[in-house]
């Protein structure tokens, strides 16, 4: 009865595994500048702050619009300004945990690559 048991679960659990994708790495963005977002329209103005927030994840650099949460104190972006940051990097938006834990989005308005430093001649790295 047991051997059943332990064989009617892997059969079960086996295609579950292979079926998986690999999951989503999170990685470090660091904070490299933050500015107000100026809206392109008259009609597109909020009553939330809005910034563009440029991020380096890797060789990459990422300008996201970032809208403050109703409540925060005013300005709170600029404070992460030189921050590291878990991020997972999404094909039109940029994942990360707020101060509460809560997942929250925001949207990628550009993108670039950067090139890759290599040290110089004379250090030993």
């Amino acid at each position: 009865m047991r051997r059943v048991l332990i064989l009617l679960l892997s059969a079960m659990l086996g295609p579950l595994c292979l079926g998986q994708s690999s999951a989503a790495k999170w990685k470090v963005a660091t904070i490299t500048g933050v500015k107000v977002h100026e809206p392109a329209a008259r009609n597109e103005s909020s009553a939330a702050a809005q910034y563009e927030v440029t991020a380096r994840v890797e060789n990459t650099e990422y300008v996201v619009l970032y809208v403050a949460p109703a409540g925060s104190l005013p300005d709170t972006a600029r404070y992460r300004l030189g921050q590291d940051v878990p991020v997972l990097v999404g094909t039109d938006t940029i994942k990360y945990n707020d101060m509460t834990g809560t997942t929250r989005e925001v949207p990628i308005l550009s993108r670039r690559n950067l090139p890759t430093s290599t040290p110089a001649k004379g250090d030993k790295h």
